[in-house]
């Protein structure tokens, strides 16, 4: 929460009411985004009018979010994002809240978990994945018996990341109504994992059911939220077997948030530079806020997602899926092309069996990794003054060229003043707005020192609102090219909003009197 300037003393009070006017700036533009990528937020809440979202199965609009499934036997929902493209060139900064809570657990376990998903861009009709353990992303194979069962996975796909509370997202099944690659044991079927499972594969066999959308998408990598101790968790090896992970979490938890708090999970795409010019995939960070204002606990640190990932199709038909035979055949070593698309799309969804619970989604943000950041302020004035908010001052942007090993520094230091812009009409407008004017009053930035005025409109009293972002700075070297590109629009920040509260009582005002001021107190 930021302050406004009451601690002034009453004379510089009078100087910066008197400065604020003559020195707040005019509206300018600023340069289209190079990279030809806005900011995208939603709150989801009561947003069925939204044109970008399209609702999937069982999914619902509620006033707190996208209910993606209830807390019932059997159901199933998703969520496409699929009005919105976002280009992959800069990588991708995901931030959404989550609840699971409700329901009947299965063997002490609830279920089944719910999945955000990255799909190629040029996909205008996306088709969601398999239910119940697929979560949506990954696909399920059956024999004859089952064939109702056979659900190809999400077609483009290209990245799962599965919040899997009962645990059946990372198994390797080979049975009559269920059959999926994964990792093998006893353990594969451990609970509340954070587990990521690659892209769509090519077309192996049709003929014997490991065609288009029934291959690939395999676990790359999976990890345990409740425990810091044995197998905690497994990541892919280049020679196709799996690893024990070792990173030690800061605090164990539960993936359920029981007592109905929404929990926030960040995603961080970043480009896996191997030369200066050349990248291969993502390093891919995931971590979870379980408190509100608590510290992010890192669960996934950095994997990079390359665009050739060795992986085993480990659950073969020894002839074919389309008898009624249970007799498993040998593994095919295969080599799945993960090359990023060009452009990418989102989506959430979730799934519930005997196992089952609420899945909720919500405040769904995504910008480029190291935007910059705004957040909300709160201030107020009594009736007919005005108020001066130092809106940077939890604000920050980045410097510093982007890498994992040694990362951009954030500060509101790093803020280019100049790009300081309220209320934009969209998300293409490149005008910079330093003024705006409303029936509540009037709203003044000052490119030089950073401060918001509002002045009120005469006898107004009560609450007015603005949205304002900002940006930092793009540095190039000695040859032009970017090596810093905060300042491009693409890294605007996503609208924090200014709330201004105007009294009535018990407050001060200034009386000028033959050059004297004297406060006086109503």
């Amino acid at each position: 929460m930021k302050r406004s300037c009451k601690g002034l003393s009453w004379i510089s009070l009078i100087l910066v009411m008197l400065s604020s006017g003559v020195s707040a700036q005019t509206d300018s533009t600023e340069v289209a985004s190079i990279y030809g990528f806005y900011s995208y937020s939603s709150s989801l809440m009561n947003a069925s009018s939204a044109p970008e979202l399209t609702l999937q199965g069982n999914a619902s609009h509620t006033s707190t979010g996208v209910q993606l499934t209830p807390a019932s036997s059997s159901q199933f929902g998703g969520l496409f994002i699929n009005g919105r493209t976002f280009t992959s060139v800069n990588g991708l900064h995901v931030e959404f809240e989550y609840e699971m809570k409700g329901g009947t657990p299965l063997s002490g376990t609830y279920g089944d978990g719910l999945s955000f998903f990255l799909y190629d861009g040029s996909v205008a009709s996306p088709v969601i994945g398999a239910p119940g353990a697929g979560l949506g992303y990954s696909y399920n194979r059956a024999k004859d018996q089952y064939a109702s069962f056979r659900k190809a996975g999400l077609t483009g796909a290209y990245l799962g990341i599965a919040l899997d509370e009962f645990g059946n997202f990372k198994s390797k099944r080979f049975q009559g109504e269920s059959r999926i690659n994964g990792i093998s044991g006893t353990w594969s079927t451990s609970t509340s994992h954070i587990t990521m499972r690659g892209a769509r594969g090519a077309d192996i066999n049709s003929s014997i059911g490991l065609g288009p959308g029934y291959t690939g998408y395999p676990v790359l990598v999976t990890r345990s939220t409740l425990s810091n101790t044995g197998t905690v968790g497994r990541v892919l090896q280049a020679d196709r077997t799996y690893a024990n992970t070792t990173n030690t979490l800061p605090s164990t938890f539960d993936l359920r948030n029981g007592s109905g708090e929404f929990r926030k999970v960040f995603l961080d795409l970043i480009p896996h530079f191997v030369t200066p010019t050349t990248t291969d995939g993502f390093d891919i960070k995931v971590d979870m806020q379980t408190t509100a204002n608590g510290a992010p606990i890192n669960i996934i640190n950095y994997y990079h997602y390359k665009t050739s990932v060795p992986y085993t199709e480990n659950a073969n038909p020894q002839i074919t899926d389309y008898n009624n035979s249970d007799t498993e055949g040998a593994t095919t070593a295969q080599t799945l092309n993960a090359t990023v698309p060009s452009m990418l799309k989102l989506g959430f969804a979730a799934a519930t069996g005997a196992a089952f619970q609420q899945h909720i989604i919500r405040n769904v943000k995504l910008t480029l990794p190291y935007s910059a950041v705004s957040n909300d302020d709160v201030a107020s004035t009594c009736k007919n003054q005005p108020v001066y908010i130092p809106v940077l001052d939890n604000d920050i942007a980045y410097k510093g060229p982007i890498s994992i090993t040694t990362p951009p520094t954030g500060s509101k230091n790093n803020i280019d003043y100049k790009t300081f812009s309220f209320t934009k009409n969209s998300e293409t407008d490149l005008t910079l707005y330093r003024k705006k004017v409303t029936p509540q009053g009037t709203w003044t930035f000052n490119t030089n020192t950073g401060i918001v005025t509002f002045t009120p409109s005469s006898g107004f009293t009560g609450t007015a609102t603005m949205t304002y972002s900002v940006k930092g700075r793009t540095v190039t070297d000695s040859n032009g090219k970017i090596v810093e590109p905060y300042g491009d629009t693409a890294y605007r920040s996503i609208p924090a909003t200014i709330t201004v509260t105007l009294k009535t009582t018990g407050c001060v005002y200034a009386v000028v009197s033959n050059k004297m001021i004297t406060p006086t107190v109503k």
